[in-house]
């Protein structure tokens, strides 16, 4: 009887487990779109606007921190999520490099800027990327790879 009652507390934990495992992978992904992917592309005068605006919009850049460099991609998280399954090929550990090039922009933050007045450079460019994978889904996006 002893090994009976032991067995709906164990389920209980696997499968708390497991919930929490699903959250963890979903965060890790919902964070991989907020801070690198728009799509479509937010419309701003030019590179350095577009650059602060969504940097403050995603958080990266705050009243207390500047993200030093962060990559937008532009193109829809399906062909992004591609990477990790036939439009990638895998490179090492779980890192993916995609075999199309995307629309990006690069913001870097301005050689002296500091919080809370991040400013930034963008720069557009049209290049393969690579990104770490998880159950399918992208969680970190590595770097860019120019075309050459």
């Amino acid at each position: 009887m002893a090994e009976n009652s032991l067995r709906p507390g164990l389920t209980t934990v696997l499968l708390l487990l497991m919930a929490w495992w699903a959250t963890t992978n979903a965060t890790t992904f919902e964070k991989f779109l907020r801070q690198h992917v728009d799509y479509p592309m937010t419309e701003a005068p030019d590179t350095q606007r577009y650059c602060n605006l969504l940097m403050k919009r995603r958080h990266l850049a705050t009243n207390k921190y500047c993200k030093h460099i962060n990559t937008f991609v532009h193109k829809d998280v399906p062909q992004i999520q591609a990477v990790c399954g036939p439009a990638g090929e895998p490179t090492t550990g779980d890192l993916r490099e995609s075999n199309m090039s995307f629309p990006l922009t690069v913001c870097k933050l301005q050689r002296g800027s500091w919080a809370p007045e991040c400013n930034y450079m963008g720069t557009s460019a049209v290049d393969r990327i690579i990104i770490a994978c998880e159950d399918g889904y992208p969680v970190h996006l590595e770097t860019e790879v120019p075309d050459y």
